[in-house]
């Protein structure tokens, strides 16, 4: 055993089991003075103690010495913690036989010790109990005794008479013991011993490895350290960085207006954001305290076994895709919503939803918003076609009328400057007269044009076919482009809206020909197909883009379009040129007839 005891001994501090010291004393005090404390520290200790007691001491005065130094003596002298014996038994009789009997004792006693507890055995004896008959001197016996008992939790301290010994002992126990000292009159000096000098050499030799493998060590760790500072700073600054991700994260999960919630591989609820208890009307505290999983949300939203089943289905074969799901809320509410599942690889889910309520309210408002624009434009383009008819009848009839009674009484002038006049100024005044006519005729001309761009007469007297047939010789006339039309349609009923937004569309189409499209020549095409009426404008232009597409032209055709239930394509090809095909459901109605073929 190695552990280091406390001796009890002034000056001599700890020493490990095994040790085997002297002590030189001069006078029966001396040794008082030495071996109580070396007793009372190893009772304190747990240690049990033997004390072999020789002259120049009795018994009676080991026993009152530690009596005065022990309150407690007794109860350890009752518990054979301390014995106290005579030399009587511990004699050496000469020989290695009697040696290894007293060695013999010793382990008896320390096995004893340590089988009721103790940590060890201290023991001491005066060398005058022991005689040395078979050795030659001290010095072998007590290194014989100091290497039988070097192993074990032993601690036996050898005194010496100053006075009852020779010189030459003296010296062979200062070189058989590892330590000695010398107690003269409560004066301690310790004697440097050859074992010690050597001890101290082999320290100091290790010393000065140590100290060159601390410089080396302590380089090598300095650099371990600053590798390990660094290691830790990183790993402090990861930390810190996740620490700040997670707040991140944490506050996007809280605040984020999107409801999230968390399940694992068999249904149970893990974790659900604000936004979800907000919605759904539970917290999560509730849920782990009535230990409810998906399926029991999933039956309180939605009770219908049909509608259960159906989004059970849905959250198994999830793979990210929206549905839309009505959901009855814990306050009663129905609530439209859409919803994602993601599964994880360890079979666990995230489901993701959103309550679009009052999106869909919204968009209901909006498409309600829409059909009443539709009919507000649509009551706009009738009052508009209504007022163009009243204009242009009114330019018609009245300045029409005025006009000609204008030039009916110029012409009664005429005739009346026919008779005799001064030469000169008849013939002024005729041509004069002349140049009125033609105004007049030019002005009639104007007005009557005006009115048929205004509202073409041929729209309402014969028709929607004339009025395209009409249009399409007219802007042929006018810009020299090519028209050429094909097809042919027998009894098509259209109504009054229904014309008038084909022919406008028509008249659109040929406008946008004109002004952007760069063409030679337009086919024009009609036919009835399924109950439709199908009107091609095709051109052999440069082609119309998508951003020409979103023009007002464009728009104004396709909610004309619109209004009357029917609908409008366009395609164009780079280089190629653009059809316009409008489709309009056939009315079953009159008055708008057309047994024309299409021209």
């Amino acid at each position: 055993m190695s552990g280091v005891r406390n001796r009890g001994v002034n000056g001599l501090g700890g020493a490990p089991w095994g040790m085997h010291g002297c002590l030189f004393y001069e006078t029966k005090q001396d040794l008082l003075d030495t071996l109580v404390p070396f007793f009372k520290t190893g009772l304190e200790h747990g240690e049990a103690c033997l004390w072999i007691v020789s002259e120049p001491l009795t018994l009676e005065e080991a026993g009152q010495a530690l009596r005065q130094a022990v309150p407690e003596i007794d109860r350890y002298l009752g518990e054979q913690s301390i014995e106290l014996s005579s030399s009587t038994g511990w004699c050496f009789e000469g020989g290695s036989d009697d040696l290894r009997r007293i060695i013999g004792h010793l382990n008896d006693k320390l096995a004893e010790a340590m089988a009721r507890g103790y940590t060890g055995l201290r023991v001491s004896r005066n060398s005058g109990a022991l005689e040395r008959t078979d050795f030659e001197s001290t010095r072998d016996y007590e290194s014989e005794l100091n290497n039988a008992i070097a192993a074990g939790p032993l601690m036996i301290l050898c005194t010496y008479p100053i006075a009852g010994s020779g010189a030459a002992d003296l010296l062979e126990a200062t070189h058989a013991h590892p330590v000695c000292a010398t107690a003269r009159k409560g004066d301690w000096e310790f004697i440097e011993t050859p074992a010690l000098k050597e001890a101290k050499a082999g320290i100091k030799r290790l010393n000065q490895r140590l100290e060159q493998k601390l410089v080396e060590g302590s380089a090598a760790l300095q650099a371990a350290n600053e590798e390990l500072r660094a290691e830790i700073d990183e790993r402090k600054r990861v930390e810190e960085e996740l620490r700040n991700q997670k707040e991140v994260l944490q506050k996007i999960f809280d605040h984020i207006p999107v409801m999230i919630n968390f399940m694992g591989p068999g249904g149970e609820i893990k974790l659900v954001n604000q936004e979800w208890q907000r919605v759904v009307g539970q917290t999560l505290e509730e849920i782990r305290e009535h230990n409810l999983d998906i399926v029991d949300i999933i039956s309180e939203c939605y009770p219908y076994p049909n509608d259960r089943e159906e989004v059970l289905n849905f959250i198994s074969r999830s793979n990210g895709e929206w549905k839309e799901l009505k959901a009855r809320v814990r306050d009663g509410r129905l609530l439209d919503t859409i919803w994602a599942v993601v599964h994880l690889s360890d079979g666990s889910s995230i489901a993701f939803g959103r309550d679009i309520t009052e999106q869909k309210q919204w968009e209901d408002r909006i498409r309600a918003s829409a059909e009443e624009l539709r009919a507000l434009s649509a009551s706009i383009q009738a009052a508009r076609e209504e007022e163009r008819t009243r204009v242009a009848r009114t330019i018609h009839d009245e300045l029409g009328s005025a006009f000609t009674s204008l030039k009916w009484d110029l012409e009664g002038l005429d005739k009346a400057l026919s008779k005799p006049v001064d030469p000169a100024a008849a013939a002024a005044l005729r041509a004069r007269i002349s140049t009125m006519m033609e105004l007049a005729e030019s002005t009639i001309n104007t007005v009557r044009r005006i009115a048929w761009e205004l509202r073409p007469s041929v729209l309402d007297d014969l028709g929607l076919m004339e009025a395209i047939e009409w249009q399409a010789r007219q802007f042929e006339t006018r810009t020299g482009i090519v028209c050429q039309r094909a097809g042919s349609l027998d009894n098509v009923v259209f109504n009054q809206e229904q014309a008038t937004a084909i022919f406008r569309i028509f008249q659109e189409a040929l406008t946008n020909i004109l002004r952007h499209a760069d063409a030679t020549r337009v086919d024009i095409t009609m036919a009835q197909e399924g109950g439709e009426f199908v009107l091609a404008i095709s051109d052999n232009g440069r082609g119309i883009t998508g951003i020409q597409k979103a023009g007002l032209g464009i728009l104004g055709m396709q909610e004309r379009v619109r209004l009357v239930g029917g609908k409008i394509e366009i395609h164009g090809v780079e280089g190629s040129g653009t059809t316009i095909s409008v489709r309009v459901p056939i009315a079953g109605q009159p008055p708008w007839t057309s047994s024309q073929s299409a021209v």
